[in-house]
């Protein structure tokens, strides 16, 4: 069932999608190339990025129909360039394309191209250069997931796409050197950086700035909605079509993030935070509806299907399809649920969030060395020192918005920093990656599951980029 890693198949159906999304890119470039801009498929190819395929159990129609629309993008941004250039008297460079996706309608048959493309992709390529294309496209479809929440709060993230798509595009050259990819790679983890900050800005303004917390981590009596996922864009309005009535609503994984947003403390529907690290098992016995939100990110292969309600692309199979932003097919279903039967006995987590109190801490600490410690296990209880630095505890899992305002205090007090990731994520992948270019003095991070981030992938922030992989 591919519980430790991505199901070959899965494999092959993502390989198909990006080498679609490749051959668009290879277009796109070119027509911006020329002065020529079309950001409606810039958009999709940000979306397709963002896909991140996990469950070998999805909606075969979503795939097929999502390709096809990247077809129809393809054919359009060639058809424009070779228009221009022959208006133009200008000659054309054209990528092959071995297959057409419009001829194409049985998921099988993708699958077949899908593995014979993963097969060939880096053939004559050496493992050097292979791994540095397979960091691109991680490093590309994480921050395509960021520019995905930018987008719901943020009107135009058009040059944020472009050097997204640019950056993703250099897998389709082969021959261009390791050296120029490295170089190309510590370039965009500046503008990882970038879109990292402008989306922490973007929800300060639009959900307020983020303040500490103390959650309820117990059910309570009533009807219940679960919600997973990062976006808090889709919590907002769920909560909004809920309005007064009697359903109390529950975060769960990187949703918990909500609760220190002063904006949510408004909702009395919004109750807590339930769930563990497993979130197959948390699924499982939710007595209420679920929300999976656009761009979550784990396994439920092995659950019963029948109260989940999704928002992504490319569903997960037997799960409602949210349709327009219309929310109450999900509210019914919960109304309809027996919810949670009692009370269960009060738990609480006090969630810290305080720039003053880290920015006074670094303003002692002046010319020195530091150890930042993030992610979900970053509790050093009483350790003060490690190796003679003083350790900023950040007390709480990867939250962009934290991280970078010590990162810049740092950098304007002169502190050398260790930077320390104590868990692997989707989000903790790709702060790594966007704060490479910075230069800091070590980079620990824990080993990641296969099913998050190819083992090629860390070996190439090991050897080429000197991040400690904690084994």
């Amino acid at each position: 069932m591919g519980i430790c890693s991505i199901d070959p198949t899965v494999s092959a159906i993502e390989e198909l999608l990006l080498s679609q999304i490749r051959e668009i890119s290879f277009y796109i470039i070119k027509l911006r190339e020329l002065g020529l801009k079309n950001k409606e498929i810039e958009n999709r190819l940000i979306k397709g990025l963002s896909i991140i395929m996990v469950n070998t159990s999805f909606d075969k129609e979503d795939f097929i129909n999502f390709l096809e629309t990247l077809c129809a993008d393809k054919k359009s941004a060639k058809e424009r360039y070779v228009a221009h250039c022959r208006a133009n008297h200008l000659s054309c460079e054209l990528i092959d394309s071995d297959y057409d996706i419009s001829k194409i309608k049985s998921i099988n048959e993708m699958i077949e191209i899908g593995e014979t493309k993963m097969q060939n992709k880096y053939r004559g390529v050496s493992p050097d250069k292979a791994r540095l294309f397979e960091l691109i496209t991680v490093f590309a479809k994480t921050s395509a997931i960021i520019l995905e929440l930018l987008k719901k709060v943020k009107e135009d993230t058009s040059d944020f796409d472009f050097e997204t798509i640019r950056f993703f595009a250099l897998t389709n050259s082969l021959s261009t050197r390791v050296e120029k990819l490295k170089r190309r790679i510590l370039e965009f983890s500046k503008t990882g950086y970038q879109i990292l900050s402008e989306t922490n800005s973007a929800y300060e303004k639009h959900f307020g700035k983020r303040e500490s917390a103390k959650v309820l981590l117990s059910a309570l009596e009533g009807k219940a909605i679960l919600v997973s996922g990062p976006d808090l864009c889709e919590l907002e309005k769920l909560l909004d079509t809920i309005d007064d009535r009697e359903i109390n609503v529950y975060t769960n994984s990187s949703m918990f993030i909500a609760h220190t947003y002063p904006e949510f403390k408004k909702y009395k529907n919004l109750k807590g935070n339930l769930g563990t690290s497993d979130t197959q098992s948390d699924f499982a016995n939710f007595p209420g509806a679920i929300l999976i939100t656009r761009n979550f990110t784990h396994k439920i292969d092995s659950l019963l299907r029948g109260t989940m309600y999704s928002n992504k692309v490319i569903a997960p199979n037997r799960v409602f399809k949210i349709k327009n932003d219309d929310y109450e097919p999900l509210i019914e279903a919960a109304l309809k649920l027996e919810g949670f039967r009692e009370n269960e006995k009060k738990k609480y987590l006090e969630i810290k969030h305080s720039f003053d109190k880290i920015e006074q801490t670094l303003n002692e600490l002046q010319n020195k060395s530091v150890v930042i410690v993030v992610g979900e296990n970053s509790n050093t209880g009483d350790i003060q020192e490690f190796g003679g630095k003083k350790i900023i505890n950040l007390d709480c899992p990867i939250e962009s918005d934290l991280l970078l305002f010590t990162l810049e205090k740092c950098k304007n007090l002169n502190i050398k920093v260790d930077l320390f990731f104590t868990s692997c994520s989707i989000s903790a992948i790709n702060i790594l990656m966007s704060v490479l270019f910075m230069e800091l003095e070590n980079i620990f991070f824990v080993n990641c599951s296969s099913s998050l981030i190819s083992p090629h992938v860390l070996e190439a922030l090991e050897k080429d980029f000197n991040v400690k992989i904690i084994r």
